[in-house]
């Protein structure tokens, strides 16, 4: 049984995807972390994400939740990377991006 167990496949890793849109509501518990946050994407689906404990490590603009209340404020579109684990949209970054 041990034998089986070791030769068994390895979970498979849940695959990134990349969405775009405007933020509506973001939820954080202070001013350096993102708890959650709601988009609707560029053909109208509206999205809640939940976000990684690594939530935007890695990327060269920092985007806080303060700088995400003004992307809620101004209408200015985002993009984000995520996963879809068993439903649940875990959002990996949220970058800036240009307007159309």
């Amino acid at each position: 049984m041990l034998l089986l167990a070791s030769c068994s496949a390895p979970p498979a890793t849940a695959q990134t995807h990349t969405v775009r849109g405007v933020l509506l509501d973001v939820v954080s518990p202070g001013i350096q972390k993102v708890d959650s946050f709601t988009l609707r994407t560029d053909d109208g689906q509206e999205l809640h994400f939940s976000t990684t404990p690594d939530f935007n490590q890695g990327v060269a603009h920092l985007m806080t939740p303060g700088h995400m209340r003004q992307h809620v404020a101004l209408g200015d579109p985002v993009e984000v990377t995520y996963r879809d684990q068993n439903g649940s949209l875990v959002a990996l970054s949220a970058t800036d991006v240009s307007s159309p």
